[in-house]
Order: C-alpha cells, then sequence, then structure tokens
C-alpha cells in the first residue's frame, strides 16, 4: 500500500509503481499496460473529484494471475464513481470510467469508514504470472 499527499502528480506515481511491481513479479507487457492505464485513471479521478488530503493505491497479483489495483481517497465527496457520459457530450474528458471498463474484468466502488471510497478494477492477465 502507497500513501500520498493528494496531488496532480498521484496518477504518474502510481504508474511508475505499478509498473515496478508488475515488471518484477514478470506480468506480461501487455497486462503491465492495462493495469498502468487503470491505476492511472483511478487515481486521476481521486485528485481531481474529492476533496482528500491523501491517496492511497495498491497493487496485487492472483495466483491465478488477476491483477488487483485499488485507490482509496479520504474526501466527503463523491459517494460513489462519477457515471461516464456516453451520450457524445464530453470530446476531451470524462470518458476515465468507460475505459476502466473496457480494460478490466470488473470494477467496482466501496465507501470506507469515516470518509472516502475506495476504487478497485480486476485485469484479467491470461494466466499465472
Amino acid at each position: 500500500m502507497y500513501e500520498l499527499d493528494s496531488a496532480p502528480s498521484v496518477p504518474a506515481t502510481a504508474r511508475r509503481e505499478v509498473r515496478a511491481v508488475l515488471t518484477d513479479w514478470q506480468v506480461s507487457p501487455e497486462a503491465i499496460d492495462t493495469a498502468v492505464q487503470v491505476i492511472s485513471e483511478i487515481a486521476a479521478n481521486a485528485v481531481e473529484h474529492t476533496l482528500s488530503s491523501r491517496v492511497q493505491f495498491e497493487v496485487g497479483c492472483y495466483p491465478d494471475g488477476e491483477i488487483h489495483v485499488a485507490v482509496r481517497d479520504s474526501g466527503p465527496r463523491p459517494e460513489a464513481p462519477l457515471a461516464a457520459r456516453t451520450d457524445g457530450t464530453l470530446k476531451e474528458r470524462g470518458r476515465g470510467l468507460l475505459l476502466v471498463d473496457t480494460l478490466t474484468s470488473k470494477w467496482g466502488a466501496e465507501p470506507v469508514p469515516e470518509n472516502g471510497l475506495l476504487v478497485w478494477a480486476m485485469i484479467q492477465t491470461g494466466g499465472p504470472a
């Protein structure tokens, strides 16, 4: 588990750390790229859309090779991830969760005690790491 002050640099730090950990675990480059993109999107949402002073993130790999990434914020809002717009009104922004949904086998969000939200995602790798 990594814990950082909420700042615009959090997504970059999350990408770098997730890539390093999964490379050490000898995960396939394609699965690493997917996990890096997913953690970046979730971390960016935590920084941009909450009032968190701290952001935590983690990465894990199950014996079957499935990758787990998660980001926890400590902000009072939002109580759930903002729904992605699918009506074509967003040109440059607002598609992060659509991307997460496309790239992952499953994902979700859970309120955490006191304040905040834990957003997690699972990424299939096609086999044991």
